[in-house]
Parts: C-alpha cells; sequence; structure tokens
C-alpha cells in the first residue's frame, strides 16, 4: 500500500481520552491510514481493566510510532480545564502545522444514582464529559475551518434512553445536541461534525458494570458479541473521509443493535 492509498495521510488528528479504551482503538485505527496523532490525555499509560485489556501496558503514541504508518505524540491535557485544552490544541499546531480532525473521546462514568451521587461528582462529571468537548471544540474550530476538517464526538446510547447514571445520561444527551448545534454553525464552512454513539464495547470502562448489568446489556445487543474499540474506530475514519462527504449532523449508533428495540 502507498501513502496515496491511506485516506488520512498527513492529517492531523487529535484524540482526547486517547491512552485507553475507545480512544486507543481509534488513534491507532487514524494512524494506520497515515494521520498524525495528537494523545491528549490526562495520564499516558494505558488503563488496565479487571474484564478487558487487561494486559495493556505499551502507550498509544509509542504502538503508533512503532508499528503504523503515522506518527504520534503525547499531550498531558485536562479536558475539564479550558486553560489545558488551549495549550493542548496550541501545542498540536506547534507539533504538526495543521489540525484536520477532532475526536472528541474523553470521559468518565460514574455509579450512583440521584440520591447517592454527590453534587461534586455532578459537577466533575459534565466538566469532563460535556464541558470537554465543547472546550475542545471551541478552541479547535478555527484550524479545522482552515482545513474544512471534522469533528467527531463520542456519545453513547444512554443519550437517547437514559441509564449509566444521572451526570453520564445528561450529559451524552447534551453530546448529542451539541452535534447537532455545532454541524448547524459550521456547515457554510464545509465543516462536518457528526456523533458516534456506542452501546457496550470492551473496554476497562466496563468494571463498573455489575454481574446483572452485564446480562441486561448481553439481552439489550441484538448481535452475538459485544462491540470493541475498533468497530467505534472504523466508523470514526469512515465519517472523516471523503467517502462521508454528505454526512453532518448525524448521530449514529454503534451498538451491535442496542437501541434497534428501545421504547425510545
Amino acid at each position: 500500500m502507498t501513502t496515496q492509498d491511506l485516506r488520512h495521510h498527513n492529517r492531523t488528528v487529535i484524540v482526547t481520552g486517547g491512552s485507553s479504551g475507545i480512544g486507543r482503538g481509534v488513534a491507532i485505527r487514524f494512524a494506520e491510514e497515515g494521520a498524525n496523532i495528537i494523545i491528549a490525555d490526562i495520564r499516558e499509560s494505558p488503563k488496565q481493566g479487571n474484564r478487558y485489556e487487561t494486559d495493556m501496558t505499551t502507550p498509544t503514541a509509542d504502538v503508533i510510532n512503532n508499528s503504523t504508518p503515522g506518527s504520534a505524540k503525547f499531550v498531558e491535557t485536562d479536558v475539564s480545564d479550558s486553560e489545558s485544552v488551549a495549550s493542548m490544541i496550541e501545542t498540536t499546531i506547534e507539533s504538526y502545522s495543521r489540525l484536520d480532525v477532532v475526536v472528541n473521546n474523553a470521559g468518565i462514568q460514574i455509579v450512583g444514582d440521584s440520591q447517592t451521587i454527590t453534587i461534586e461528582q455532578w459537577q466533575r462529571s459534565l466538566e469532563i464529559d460535556l464541558n470537554g468537548y465543547f472546550y475542545t471544540a471551541k478552541y479547535a474550530i478555527p484550524h479545522i475551518v482552515e482545513q474544512n476538517g471534522q469533528i467527531i464526538n463520542i456519545g453513547s446510547v444512554r443519550g437517547f434512553e437514559g441509564g449509566g447514571g444521572p451526570p453520564y445520561a445528561a450529559a451524552k444527551g447534551g453530546v448529542v445536541n451539541l452535534t447537532r448545534d455545532l454541524a448547524m454553525e459550521l456547515g457554510d464552512e464545509s465543516v462536518r461534525v457528526n456523533c458516534i454513539n456506542p452501546g457496550y464495547i470492551e473496554t476497562p470502562l466496563q468494571d463498573i458494570v455489575t454481574e446483572d448489568d452485564f446480562e441486561e446489556s448481553q439481552a439489550q445487543t441484538l448481535l452475538s458479541r459485544f462491540g470493541t474499540p475498533r468497530d467505534v474506530a472504523n466508523v470514526a475514519v469512515f465519517l472523516a473521509s471523503e467517502e462521508a462527504g454528505f454526512i453532518t449532523g448525524a448521530n449514529i449508533p454503534v451498538d451491535g443493535g442496542w437501541l434497534a428495540h428501545s421504547r425510545v
């Protein structure tokens, strides 16, 4: 395969939360297509799960630089801090002189309900799971416009039907509509904005899942397996490509059929 065959050769892609889970899968997949990746995360070492990705030790940037045609750089970033995000965007431009794609992915999920989750936990979750998406988009957009680039938000099926805890469901519902609003704002600039909404994906985030939750997720998923980070990554790579040139403002489930029989 030549560089001309790579869909994202020499493009610059920011992936927030790119050290682990879905973000790691997305970063590696874009690098396989020749992109230069900024891994924007609060930690460089990948998380190790109890059920999935139990033996992850190599940082995402090292995997990319050693085994793909792309390149990568880790930039320590707290997406809940607007100044940290702005600094990360500046580092991106200093490193690669351009910005083509942002994948907003960094997130947390706090177990509990309205009575057990504290006010501080509520605020922290929204700061990361929703505000962080806005901060990243805000500071990235002037550079993305120059390249007629793309923004891809990682939402969740929980943004459509609830579940997963009050702050998580609220934030992901916000991401769904943030996607639509940014698509409206940026359409005249030929910048496309879309959202991928995963169902149950095999990542360390699932350590919070109880056995009852696990069985419920199996029942909710129509296909005979759960999703993997690469399932989400393949859709992200497509959405950022010319093949998806007439898709914007879309919220696309990557959920194995989870929402197909939702009551919503």
